[in-house]
Parts: C-alpha cells; sequence; structure tokens
C-alpha cells in the first residue's frame, strides 16, 4: 500500500489524466506504431515476397566488387559498401563524400544491384545514398511503418523531440499511475463485474495498466533514449566540444580512419576477410563496407548479427591490404566501455528483438496492451466529465481515432500492393493512410455512435482479411510456392492479417453494448 495525503493524491490524479488527456492521441500513435514496427523486419520481407532463399555473402563477392570497381569513375572509388536487399540480391555502392547545402557530410556514388550467385548485374544507378533510400520500393512500407513511429512522419529533429516528449509523459503516467493506485497488489487482481459500468472499466483500465507497469516504463525510458540522443544529445555535444561541427563528433567518437589514403594498391582478398571475420564472429555478415578502397590504408568493415543467444551483433575491422585483423570496432566510443553496453542493453530491449520470434510475439501482445491503457485511460478522463458536451465529443474522437489509426495504416499497406512497381508507391503509401484517417473522420460526423464503430471494426477487418489478397495479386507469391522457398515469413504474417480480420469482422457485427459511446447531441 502507497500511503499519500488527499492534497498530494489529487495532484498526482490530475497530472496523470491531463498529461495522457493532452498528448494522449499522439501518445497512442506512436505506441500503435511502434507495436507493428517490432515486425519491421517480417513486414519488410512479407510486403517484398520474394520467393528467393538467400544466405548474405553466401556466395563469393571479391571478383564482382573489383570488376565493379572498373565500371566508376575514380572520384567514386572512395569507399565502398555491400549489403543485401529484401529480394536476396547484392547492393554494391560505390561513393564518395560531400557536404550539402546544410554543412552536413553525405555519400553520393553509383550503385550496382547484382545477383550474388551469377555475378549478373541487375540495374545501375547513380545517386545520394539518401536518395537511394527515399525511393526503395521495397522497403518502402516498412520504411513508413518506422519512420512513423520514431519521428511521427515529422522532418528532423522535430519529430524525434515531440516523440522524445511522448517518452517523457508515457513515463510520467506510469510513475504518477503506480503512486495514485494505493493498493497496487490488490488491484492487479481486482475486476469487478457491473454490467460495462464505469467501476468495470475502471477496474480493466487498472488492471492492464498495474500488469504492464514495468513494460510501459522501460518502453518509454529506451524510446526517451533514442529520441533525445539524436534530436538533443548529438548537437548539444557537438556544440560544447567542437564548435557545433557534428560530422567531427561523430569521427572523433566512432574512431573513422584519419589517415590519408595513401599511393593506390590493390585491396586484399574480400572473401579470405569474409571467412576470417565471421570464424571470429560466430554468426554470419550482415553487411560489408572499404574505407579508401584500393588504397594504401584501405579499412574493411564487416558487421555481424548476433550469434544466438546474445544480444550484441559484432563489427571488426581488418587492414584492407594485407587482410590483418585490426580490433574490434565498438558500437559506441573507440574502445570498449560501459556506455558501449548500455546501448547494447537499451536496443534489443526497446525493440524487442532479443529472442526472435518468441521476444516479439511478448512486446507486440504488450505493445497492444498499452495502446488499451492509453484509450481506456483518455476515456474514463472525459466520461468523469460527460455533462459537458465539450468531452462528449473528445470522448467520440478517442473511439474514432482508436480504430480510425489502425485502418489507416492497413490502408497504407494496400496502397503499397496497389501501386508497387511503380514510381508512385513511394508517395502513394503516406497519402493511403491520410486519405483513410481523413475518410474516417468525416464518416464520423454522419453516424450514431453504434452505427460508427460496427463500421470501423468491420471496415479494418475487411482490409486486414483483403491484405494477403492484394499482396499475392501484387506479387503473384502463393503460399504453396513460399513454403517451398522457404518463405514462411510471408504466410505467417498472411495467417496473422487473417486471423486479425475475422476478430475485427467479429467486433463489427457484435451487437453493441446499451453503454457504448452515445452520439453527439447538436440540437
Amino acid at each position: 500500500m502507497i500511503a499519500l495525503e488527499q492534497r498530494e493524491t489529487k495532484l498526482l490524479v490530475s497530472i496523470h489524466g491531463w498529461s495522457s488527456v493532452i498528448l494522449g492521441m499522439l501518445l497512442y500513435a506512436v505506441v500503435l506504431t511502434g507495436t507493428v514496427a517490432v515486425l519491421a523486419k517480417e513486414i519488410g520481407y512479407w510486403s517484398a515476397s520474394s520467393p528467393i532463399k538467400r544466405v548474405p555473402f553466401s556466395h563469393p563477392i571479391n571478383d564482382i566488387v573489383q570488376k565493379l570497381s572498373k565500371k566508376v569513375g575514380r572520384a567514386y572509388r572512395e569507399d565502398v559498401s555491400v549489403t543485401f536487399n529484401l529480394d536476396g540480391n547484392m547492393s554494391v555502392f560505390f561513393h564518395k563524400h560531400f557536404k550539402n547545402t546544410q554543412g552536413f557530410t553525405r555519400d553520393k556514388g553509383v550503385v550496382f544491384y547484382v545477383n550474388p550467385k551469377t555475378g549478373d548485374v541487375l540495374q545501375r544507378k547513380e545517386a545520394t545514398s539518401l536518395e537511394l533510400r527515399n525511393n526503395d520500393q521495397m522497403t518502402t512500407l516498412k520504411r513508413f511503418l518506422i519512420d512513423t513511429h520514431v519521428r511521427l512522419y515529422m522532418p528532423a529533429p522535430w519529430g524525434l523531440l515531440v516523440t522524445g516528449i511522448l517518452g517523457l509523459v508515457m513515463m510520467l503516467s506510469a510513475v504518477t499511475g503506480l503512486f495514485i493506485h494505493r493498493h497496487l497488489l490488490r488491484n492487479i487482481f481486482t475486476l469487478r463485474k457491473r454490467e460495462k459500468s464505469a467501476l468495470e472499466q475502471r477496474d480493466k483500465h487498472s488492471v492492464a495498466a498495474s500488469w504492464g507497469l514495468p513494460f510501459t516504463f522501460l518502453l518509454a525510458f529506451t524510446g526517451c533514449f533514442f529520441s533525445f540522443a539524436g534530436s538533443f544529445g548529438i548537437p548539444a555535444l557537438a556544440m560544447v566540444a567542437f564548435g557545433g561541427n557534428q560530422a567531427e563528433l561523430v569521427r572523433t567518437v566512432m574512431g573513422s580512419n584519419f589517415l590519408r589514403p595513401g599511393r593506390r594498391v590493390r585491396t586484399s582478398n574480400l572473401d579470405d576477410i569474409l571467412q576470417a571475420s565471421q570464424t571470429r564472429a560466430g554468426s554470419i555478415a550482415r553487411s560489408l563496407s572499404i574505407e579508401h578502397f584500393g588504397r594504401k590504408n584501405a579499412v574493411v568493415t564487416i558487421t555481424h548479427k548476433p550469434k544466438y543467444g546474445s544480444l550484441e551483433g559484432k563489427t571488426f575491422q581488418y587492414n584492407g591490404v594485407d587482410g590483418s585483423f585490426k580490433r574490434k570496432l565498438p558500437r559506441v566510443g573507440v574502445v570498449p566501455s560501459m556506455g558501449e553496453k548500455i546501448v547494447n542493453v537499451i536496443g534489443p530491449l526497446h525493440f524487442g528483438n532479443f529472442a526472435g520470434v518468441f521476444s516479439k510475439a511478448i512486446w507486440v501482445a504488450l505493445g497492444f496492451s498499452s495502446c488499451y491503457i492509453i484509450l481506456s485511460g483518455m476515456t474514463l478522463w472525459a466520461r468523469r466529465r460527460e455533462e459537458k458536451i465539450g468531452w462528449r465529443a473528445f470522448e467520440r474522437l478517442i473511439h474514432v481515432f482508436g480504430l480510425g489509426l489502425p485502418i489507416a495504416t492497413a490502408a497504407s499497406a494496400v496502397s503499397f500492393f496497389v501501386f508497387f512497381g511503380t514510381p508512385a508507391v513511394v508517395n502513394a503509401v503516406p497519402l493511403g493512410f491520410v486519405f483513410a484517417l481523413a475518410l474516417v473522420l468525416l464518416i464520423s460526423f454522419f453516424l450514431d455512435s453504434h452505427r460508427l464503430k460496427s463500421l470501423l471494426w468491420s471496415a479494418l477487418g475487411i482490409l486486414l482479411l483483403s491484405l494477403p489478397v492484394f499482396r499475392f495479386l501484387s506479387l503473384d507469391l502463393g503460399w504453396l510456392e513460399a513454403l517451398e522457398q522457404g518463405a514462411v515469413t510471408v504466410i505467417g504474417i498472411d495467417l496473422l492479417l487473417i486471423l486479425s480480420g475475422f476478430i475485427c469482422l467479429r467486433l463489427g457485427i457484435k451487437k453493441p453494448a446499451s453503454a457504448a459511446v452515445p452520439a453527439l447531441q447538436t440540437s
């Protein structure tokens, strides 16, 4: 039992309620999109629907990189990055560094998309790294979900600042909620049945919030760390120690290769370096980059996926001329430190990827529970003041936005498949989201609450059920072919969408309770 005076309790209740009400809608948007983004990797493979199952760097790459280097000008042979796309093809990006109009260092060069098995060049593009990222059709849906969660699709650094503030609000709600529940242990198990009464709704909110309290605080804290580190921490540190030069800060902290490139020499065999690195790491490589390619001071950096049972993915650097091992590269700083260990733990705890699909499933379930806590908390706060028409309007908005946001998210996925294969897909995904949300808000003005709620649940169910169909029509990959190719992620996401769609349809045709949100009376 937490004993507080009545005045202190009222103050904490006010802080708990008003902080959530003022920024609750935005907080709900961040948490819901974050819950979906937990499965961003799986959604990426699902939306690409590649029938080709390839392990990165499972074929020799040295001859491919050397041959491609002769097809680009010397200016673009400063650095090379080798990664693998969602379709299993290899991306080889020869680039140089330049400063944009804002003074930030960016990459520009030539990228080759290559079949790693045959070495055939599938496509060649000349662009900046940012253009390549923003125009990559296969990752459009995945990027939209992540960008909406991380920065609410707002320009930098404002989006990160907003999500950081929302993380603080979430922590504030968790802490104040802990103190205003006097009998916390009893509240965890108390759920009184009163025919949809306010008492029962409050008990549901309290039980869900109490059980989810550790997760809520953990999610809010780690989210604040990532948001404020990028939007405030790095600029502030650069201003204090480097005269505002963020690029110099990053080079100093991350320990980039400061030496001059030196004379031209042949780079060591990349396949031998990869083999040595993968043996040392105990896991497959994720990406490879070469700084000062073909020069005396060339450095090869290889990042690895975490090996089984580990949270940390390792990064090694090798001498690019003789292939000798240089060092293990920390994620933060130039030497191993406590800060690096903390960052290595914070990431998996926030994204829920520390135990594969099992931990992701738990994080998704807890994420949807947090969505319910936010919406139910705002609803309870509004119902305590329902004698005023403004609060009745706010309560209705909670229900409209609560269903409208997942409808808009599903609509963005539909837009992705409809326009996939065309340049319009990059803009179609966010436009589909905005259009669907605007349509839901427009319809809400013409229907009473019972009919509106039924319509929205049914619409969400239909959209979810239609997504596997749109995916198949757009990308032509059926379950049998996916099973033969080992693309089980595609089947898994399809089944999850079908199950969720039927649940939503069931809620849509369910007879509404008498205590549902009343329609607004404007007369």
